[in-house]
């Protein structure tokens, strides 16, 4: 049984690495091989837990992910089980693979049915996962200009982003400018409210809201959801309970038989034609199946190099 570090997770994967890896795992998902355990919350005085889990055939391998929540500060675990005889392989640390496998999943979403001319992407937050979204969507891709927008520490995020990427163009904005002006947006934030007028969309845009679980928190608003050709989430069930983007919609603007799953646009072919001006929109909530999917090609690289942790 191996104990693997946050640190060990980083020097062991890409975020290409964690495209490939989950694209595979959607896709069995969508063929109904794989199979999913919703979250569980379960809220005490100072502290929440908060558990989720998953059974992956394909990758002969299931777990859960496990965390706990304090003023608003997460601390992720993930034990990982061999399907085969049931054994404890290893339990990591599971801070870096939320970071790689929440972003990466979004690039799968919008390389699935999000537009393939995309140059301009606005980012809301500049948090861990607003700047693992960046990563995941400018790397092989035909973004030119990022715009990023926030609370605080947008200078120090462009600064940080414009090191790694000098051949991009980023710059601090308002919602307004950046919405206006991008091809696909991310909502990475701890906003309960909605961050933007979806009538300053533009037509064709992609829409990503990332930042909230919570049934009662939303960063999109009604005239996004209305605009929108196709919403796509992970895991319906899961959306049906915990996200606040879509149930706090007014009577009449959501229609859930038109809501389908990313795994069963994966599973049943190749990139989802659209028309040119169609608004797409990507709820993800995080589902275990993308935690136990990278925590297996972690284990196994610890495996084969023979690194135990801890």
């Amino acid at each position: 049984m191996y104990i693997i570090t946050d640190e060990q997770v980083r020097r062991l994967i890409t975020m290409s690495d964690a495209i490939e890896v989950l694209r595979s795992a959607l896709a069995e998902h969508g063929s109904r091989q794989a199979k999913i355990q919703p979250r569980v919350r379960t809220l005490g005085e100072n502290v929440s837990l908060s558990t989720m889990g998953a059974i992956l055939p394909g990758a002969g391998m299931c777990g859960a992910k496990v965390y706990s929540t304090h003023k608003g500060v997460f601390d992720f675990v993930i034990p990982l089980f061999s399907t085969h005889d049931g054994r404890l392989l290893s339990i990591i640390h599971g801070g870096a693979l939320t970071e790689y496998r929440t972003a990466a999943v979004t690039r799968i979403a919008l390389d699935t049915f999000g537009r393939v001319d995309a140059e301009v992407l606005a980012v809301f937050g500049t948090g861990v996962q607003a700047r693992a979204h960046i990563r995941a969507i400018v790397e092989h891709s035909g973004i030119e200009r990022v715009l990023i927008v926030g609370i605080e520490g947008v200078q120090e995020a462009v600064v940080q982003m414009q090191a790694r990427y000098p051949d991009l163009c980023f710059e601090a904005s308002t919602a307004e400018m950046a919405v206006q002006a991008a091809d696909v947006v991310v909502t990475a934030t701890r906003s309960s409210v909605p961050l933007f007028d979806g009538a300053d969309l533009k037509p064709g845009t992609f829409v990503a809201a990332i930042g909230s679980s919570k049934p009662s928190a939303r960063e999109i608003d009604d005239t996004t959801l209305s605009r929108a050709s196709m919403i796509v989430v992970e895991s319906l069930e899961q959306a049906k309970v915990e996200a606040g983007d879509l149930l706090m919609a007014a009577p009449g603007v959501m229609d859930w038989s038109n809501v389908v799953e990313l795994g069963d646009l994966i599973a049943n072919g190749d990139a989802q034609e659209r028309a040119q001006g169609d608004i797409t929109v990507f709820k993800s909530l995080g589902i275990a199946l993308a935690d136990v999917a990278l925590g297996e090609l972690v284990t196994r690289r610890v495996m084969a190099s023979a690194e135990p942790g801890g």
